[in-house]
């Protein structure tokens, strides 16, 4: 949002990077003003001065933007409360000081003071903490409110949307292996496959486009995939379900998991084995509008408690 449209009076703002789409997305989802920043240690200041002439009372940062430290300092200087809500799993933790080492600088900017409150989307970390010795909360995402979308028309057969980053943790290459097992189907991705031997899987790349036009193509294919390694708590998913397309998912997150029959048609455990995949997403399409249907009245139920969460934290 533009600094000059901020309310006076607003009680709290999220502050986030404004490529970083699934972080975004989430801090968007909670209803609140974003401000979005590529780094904070050049806009910092401005946004500082805004927040406190519009007697904003709080600043949550979500994610780890560029300066984030200096931000946090320099808030809590000018009197305003700050938060941080992180989005990672401990399975990341484990692989290098790239991952653990952010959540070790929150944790030392909360015993500091320049961090007032911590909260983390991934269900059972913040359990962690507390159980460490840390102040922490469960910040859940809510279902983004999605836009209208003018559905394209992909052609014969059946489309499969595997929209992930190439890189070991969304396990993009066991999927599209996936997509090869399945008769007359084609995916759709977000960049070149850089794998050799999948490149012959028929497919289209679709680029990193807006969100809007992302929503769109989202919600064209039959079926989208997200069966990740290690996952905090998915946005595409959610927001392939809003767009009425089934997503099949890894059993990583809290999605759909106090709903056994929900949680059984629309995950995957054998998270490494295409043909396990394959065959899933092919029982999730046969049963996709009932799926569909079940999916969106649990996504209603988990806004509520997901609101609440936020509610709590910054309340």
């Amino acid at each position: 949002m533009d600094l000059t449209d901020l309310a006076s009076g607003t009680h709290a703002v999220g502050v986030c990077h404004p490529d970083w789409r699934g972080v975004r997305t989430a801090a968007r989802s909670f209803g609140v003003p974003v401000i979005e920043s590529p780094d904070l240690d050049t806009d910092g200041g401005t946004i500082i001065d805004r927040l406190t002439s519009a007697r904003v009372s709080m600043a949550v940062v979500h994610g780890m933007p560029p300066g984030t430290e200096s931000f946090l300092a320099r808030a809590s200087a000018a009197g305003l409360t700050t938060g941080a809500v992180h989005y990672s799993s401990p399975a990341q933790h484990g692989a290098g000081v790239a991952e653990w080492g952010q959540v070790t600088m929150l944790l030392n900017w909360l015993s500091d003071g320049a961090l007032h409150r911590l909260g983390f989307a991934k269900s059972g970390v913040a359990e962690v903490m507390r159980a460490l010795g840390h102040e922490a909360s469960f910040v859940a995402a809510r279902p983004p409110v999605m836009p209208e979308i003018t559905v394209h028309d992909f052609g014969a057969g059946t489309h499969v949307g595997v929209f992930g980053e190439m890189f070991w943790r969304k396990n993009i290459a066991t999927q599209l292996g996936a997509v090869a097992l399945m008769p007359d189907t084609k995916a759709h991705v977000l960049e070149p496959i850089p794998v050799p031997y999948l490149q012959t899987v028929a497919h289209s790349v679709h680029g990193v486009v807006p969100w809007s036009q992302f929503a769109a193509i989202l919600g064209s294919v039959d079926l989208n995939m997200y069966v990740s390694l290690a996952e905090c708590l998915p946005l595409t998913p959610m927001e392939s379900y809003r767009l009425g397309v089934p997503c099949l998912i890894s059993q990583t997150s809290v999605l759909f998991r106090d709903d056994p029959e929900l949680w059984n048609r629309t995950t995957v455990g054998e998270l490494d084995n295409p043909s396990a995949i394959a065959d899933a997403a092919s029982t999730l399409l046969s049963e996709r509008d009932e799926t569909v249907a079940r999916a969106n009245a649990w996504l209603d139920a988990w806004d509520i408690s997901a609101a609440r969460t936020w509610d709590d934290f910054v309340g």
